[in-house]
């Protein structure tokens, strides 16, 4: 397994009656890098319909395995660049972490 030494956090609310288009655009990226690329390790999307909430967080075993990929046309159209994000997102915040403790595999 690589190292990870890179996490991706975000954290967006939805506009008013768009909580389950927030839900679907914010799991589609992670999930579709997973399929494509080694780099990605863990990630989850959780939601919060009563605080409207949707984070995701992705680690990483680089910085520039996730960047990388969003400059190419196939991560921005996987990113959901043509997405009507605007009408959707009420509010995004976002983080680049460095990991300094935790788990990605599972107990023995």
């Amino acid at each position: 397994m690589n190292n990870p030494t890179y996490t991706f956090v975000s954290v967006s609310t939805a506009k008013p009656g768009k909580f389950e288009d927030l839900v679907r655009i914010a799991k589609a990226p992670t999930s579709k890098m997973d399929k494509k690329s080694e780099g990605l390790l863990a990630y989850q999307v959780s939601a919060d319909q009563d605080k409207n909430t949707v984070i995701v967080w992705a680690t990483f075993d680089k910085k520039d395995t996730l960047y990388s990929f969003l400059e190419t046309e196939e991560g921005k159209d996987d990113h959901g660049e043509n997405e009507e994000m605007e009408s959707i997102i009420e509010s995004f915040v976002m983080y680049d972490l460095e990991p300094v403790s935790g788990r990605l595999l599972p107990k023995k």
